[in-house]
């Protein structure tokens, strides 16, 4: 089943830049994996979102960027700030009528913090089954 993934670029994708950094036209370096972990996921069939702080009047140069190393994306969101990104879903019940045959709960919104600037080296080690055992304390200690 097709997934969605938030992405950000700064310091995920590619090295960190500030916004004047971009505006003024400062190269772009990729970080390690980046491309071929996108590609991956892409070429899976699941829908990739890049996110940014990034204004939207550097659309031009972002999007050619991301031509230039081979990044494929279904639709970029700009403008967003550089706080935290907080994701809020539902929680699929058993038995949910987009897939009868899920017989317990499916949590629906994983997060994932990767060291800026060091690429996906190390993304596909992740343990996703204990950021789904412990998400719930996370959540509420990031929130407390």
């Amino acid at each position: 089943m097709a997934k969605t993934f938030f992405i950000d670029i700064d310091g995920t994708l590619v090295n960190h830049l500030s916004n004047d950094q971009i505006y003024e036209g400062v190269e772009e370096q990729v970080l390690p994996d980046a491309p071929q972990f996108v590609q991956t996921i892409y070429n899976e069939g699941h829908f990739v979102v890049l996110t940014t702080a990034r204004l939207s009047r550097d659309q031009e140069v972002t999007e050619a960027m991301l031509k230039k190393f081979e990044i494929p994306y279904h639709h970029i969101i700009f403008d967003l700030g550089s706080e935290e990104r907080i994701l809020i879903n539902d929680i699929k019940p058993p038995f949910a009528q987009d897939d009868p045959t899920l017989k317990k709960t499916k949590p629906t919104a994983y997060a994932i913090n990767v060291e800026r600037n060091k690429g996906f080296n190390d993304i596909l080690r992740y343990d996703f089954m204990k950021l789904m055992r412990d998400g719930k304390q996370y959540l509420w200690q990031i929130l407390g």
